[in-house]
């Protein structure tokens, strides 16, 4: 993963006071070996903001779209898919009889809706001649956007010719060009997010016969055959600036017909009648149609690709602010310094440079106050329910591996609305660069997370929605709002 970061600089200030706990209740008559004396100091952090580069394109969503922010400029989601091919338990055709219209199967009750004498089917047997009607690409997104929901947005969508990597390996700056030559141009499709919440792409009548006789005939056993024909599918916005939206199932519907004995009861009587026989009024009409999905799912390689093409230039305008910022998806991180080389000194200065060994940090909590959003924006100015603080070599195995903060190189915080701010436990880490771990504080960067709980088990994710938060700097005239680290130390005597 190549990494390119642009810092943004601000000064940094901190203050360093202590008390002394000396007159405690109890101390005076506790033994001298037991005695302890308690110490507090505050240190005002620095905070920079730094293009992000990429992220672990790692998602539950897929999401599309463009959107322009007058502060951050725009956002351009597209993404890159494989599809599953398998169909688990379902067979072309379709032989089973439903009571609903919602499941897969032909309806029990559709003879009644073309001529009640018919009847009701009971079971259809002897499936035969299978024609496919259409296959539609589908993308279908949630009401959770960003942007003019009225606006008119294009996509188009093309053929991939070389297979996608695993999608834990995949990030949102891969370049489309290695796995899409745009010579397999399949259609395209225009939108607004107020409408039917579907985008559908007609395929061409060639594409569906040959998807259909893959079933058909059994051409493909295997999903990794069935990714060899089908390599996937990269969505891509072509106009306009309008929303990005989250793509909650994408993949693609095919529909079919077949002939079959169709066993039916009418007045009590059994009868037998195939489909492509039945007419009404000299009109041919044939009850078995049905349809199956081919998804992309979890099973498959989905990349979500992210790219700002004016976020350099819109930094530069951000320079003189005296804030740092943090904009997903795959924008902006916010870096932050944490001069703890001066808190050894105060912690040096107290005790003395041989009583270090006697010395435990009872707390050292990092507090980020958090501004309130006020441009104008449509992005969400609710702050993330989560922060992670973490080092910045570290980011990449933290999501790739699943893992949780521990506390030394990654720390997680929660929004507190009390205060409007993060607040990191950093205690743990602190008594280990006492114990000569120097470096456990440097390069560390602030991004947005999800979190999923399940059981005692919490899964961290990159936000990959389009928002932004931003951070008081050093540079705060109220003391209340710059980042600070409070903590308290305690030495025995």
């Amino acid at each position: 993963m190549k990494k390119i970061f642009l810092y943004i600089s601000c000064l940094s200030s901190f203050a360093l006071s202590s008390c002394k706990d000396d007159d405690g209740i109890g101390l005076s008559v506790q033994p001298d070996e037991d005695f302890m004396s308690t110490h507090s100091a505050r240190v005002y952090c620095s905070s920079a903001t730094e293009k992000c580069d990429s992220v672990l394109a790692k998602s539950d969503y897929l999401y599309l779209g463009q959107y322009a922010d007058d502060v951050f400029g725009i956002t351009r989601a597209e993404f890159m898919t494989q599809i599953d091919g398998r169909l688990g338990n379902i067979k072309i055709p379709d032989l089973s009889v439903s009571t609903s219209s919602s499941v897969s199967g032909i309806t029990e009750g559709i003879l009644n809706a073309i001529d009640d004498h018919y009847g009701t089917i009971d079971s259809i047997r002897n499936g035969r001649d299978v024609k496919v009607d259409s296959v539609v690409f589908y993308a279908q997104y949630s009401s959770s956007y960003v942007g003019d929901s009225t606006a008119l947005q294009s996509v188009k969508l093309y053929g991939l010719n070389k297979t996608l990597p695993p999608m834990n390996r995949a990030f949102s700056n891969m370049k489309v060009e290695d796995y899409c030559d745009k010579s397999e141009y399949l259609g395209s499709a225009t939108y607004r997010v107020c409408g039917d919440k579907v985008i559908r792409i007609k395929l061409s009548d060639d594409y569906a016969q040959k998807l259909m006789d893959v079933y058909v005939k059994k051409t493909v056993s295997t999903q990794e055959e069935f990714c060899e024909l089908y390599k996937g599918f990269y969505l891509s916005h072509s106009f306009n600036e309008g929303a990005v939206v989250t793509c909650t199932s994408v993949g693609l519907q095919v529909f079919y017909s077949f002939d079959g004995d169709i066993y039916t009861k009418y007045d009590y009587r059994d009868t037998v009648v195939t489909g492509r026989s039945i007419k009404v009024n000299g009109r041919s009409i044939n009850p078995l149609v049905s349809s199956f999905l081919l998804t992309s799912n979890k099973g498959v390689s989905q990349v979500n690709l992210f790219s700002h093409p004016d976020l350099e230039e819109k930094m530069t305008a951000l320079e003189g602010t005296p804030y740092s910022y943090v904009y997903t998806p795959a924008g902006l991180y916010s870096n932050v310094t944490i001069p703890f080389a001066e808190v050894m000194d105060s912690v040096v200065k107290t005790v003395g440079p041989n009583e270090l060994s006697n010395v435990m940090f009872n707390s050292a909590k990092l507090r980020l106050p958090v501004e309130k959003i006020n441009w104008k924006t449509k992005l969400g100015k609710s702050p993330s329910p989560y922060l992670l603080m973490i080092k910045r070599d570290k980011i990449v195995d933290f999501f790739y591996n699943n893992e949780n903060p521990d506390a030394l190189t990654s720390f997680q915080a929660s929004f507190d609305t009390a205060s409007c701010s993060y607040n990191f436990d950093l205690a743990f880490a602190a008594q280990q660069y006492l114990k000569g771990n120097v470096n456990v504080f440097d390069d560390l960067v602030v991004l947005p997370v999800t979190a999923t709980v399940i059981g005692e088990t919490a899964f961290y994710k990159q936000m990959l929605t389009t928002s932004a938060i931003r951070f008081n700097s050093s540079e705060e005239k109220n003391e209340k709002k710059r980042p600070s680290l409070d903590f308290v130390f305690t030495k025995r005597k």
